[in-house]
């Protein structure tokens, strides 16, 4: 319960630790800082990066509207 606890705090980058860090071996350690690193960017940030072609141009989905304007 306490790590899962350390976990979502973690991702959550809440700051509340149940004081079971330091007895982690270093690869929970860096688990956990990964962690923190990923729930400050944001989830949602991370798909949008995922997500998009990388400077590879894509086609345009905007269109204009055109219509002929009688003047006068």
């Amino acid at each position: 319960m306490k790590v899962l606890f350390e976990t979502v705090s973690a991702f959550g980058t809440v700051g509340l630790s149940m004081g079971i860090t330091s007895d982690l071996m270093s690869a929970s350690k860096i688990l956990l800082a990964l962690l923190m690193f990923v729930g400050r960017l944001g989830p949602i940030t991370l798909f949008g990066i995922t997500n998009t072609n990388w400077g590879r141009p894509h086609a345009s989905t905007v269109s204009y509207a055109s219509e002929n304007v009688l003047i006068g």
